[in-house]
């Protein structure tokens, strides 16, 4: 079974997240340890704006009472893509001033900083390719969607069933189920008006119990439409 994109989302989002934070921290610490002082604020000033970031990317919806596009995530995390490179290089041209302590520190730092950078590279890119393919398959409103919705705007199943067909069920397959047993009798008995049922009769309840249920994938979930009967109001005479 496959993992929500939502949960998958906010797995990856917090693990950058504790990345980031945890490179602050260690960025402050080794302030008084780098040769050039300043180079602290460079990285604590990129850090701070993934970490802003990511945090408005998650908590979006509760803030502000708004979603989140699928088009804005993807200009964040593409507009942020580059600082994130720029900060992996930087890291490796920070000189320390060589205590054993503070290069065992710097090392760990220089390995979350590689760790966050490529955590958000793949998932730009993963984002970016998804939502392309979502395009060209079958939701070219796809950039408009929530990206928190439910459905899914990427119906994994669906979008991997046209990739490897093979290993996956494909979105022009149905999805059946069958009806539970005791429901069985009841959907293949006939009324007979007291009659003894002949044959065909026999028959054709044999092929009512053993019917099958369409069940929805993803994608028409998405797009089925909302039917309620409100109760009409009406002035008393």
């Amino acid at each position: 079974m496959l993992i929500p994109f939502r949960t998958f989302r906010k797995i990856l989002l917090g693990s950058i997240l504790l990345v980031s934070t945890a490179s602050l921290v260690l960025s402050l610490y080794l302030k008084p340890h780098f040769v050039h002082p300043n180079s602290a604020y460079v990285l604590v000033g990129i850090l701070d704006s993934l970490i802003f970031a990511g945090v408005l990317s998650i908590s979006r919806k509760k803030l502000l009472a708004s979603p989140q596009p699928v088009a804005t995530e993807v200009l964040g995390l593409f507009t942020l893509l580059p600082f994130s490179l720029i900060l992996m290089l930087y890291a490796l041209s920070i000189v320390v001033i060589p205590d054993p302590t503070a290069l065992g520190v710097f090392a760990i730092l220089q390995i979350l900083i590689f760790i966050g950078t490529i955590l958000h590279g793949l998932y730009t890119l993963c984002l970016i390719t998804t939502a392309m393919l979502t395009v060209c398959l079958f939701d070219r409103d796809v950039w408009c969607r929530d990206i928190d919705s439910s459905p899914s705007p990427f119906p994994m199943s669906v979008l991997f069933g046209f990739i490897c067909p093979c290993c996956f069920v494909s979105p022009d397959s149905a999805f059946f189920e069958d009806i539970p047993e005791q429901e069985h009798e009841s959907l293949g008995t006939i009324p007979t008006g007291g009659l003894e049922p002949t044959p065909e009769m026999r028959m054709v309840g044999g092929l009512s119990s053993r019917s099958l249920v369409l069940v929805p994938n993803e994608v028409e979930r998405r797009t089925s439409i909302m039917i309620s009967f409100e109760e009409a109001a009406y002035d008393e005479v």
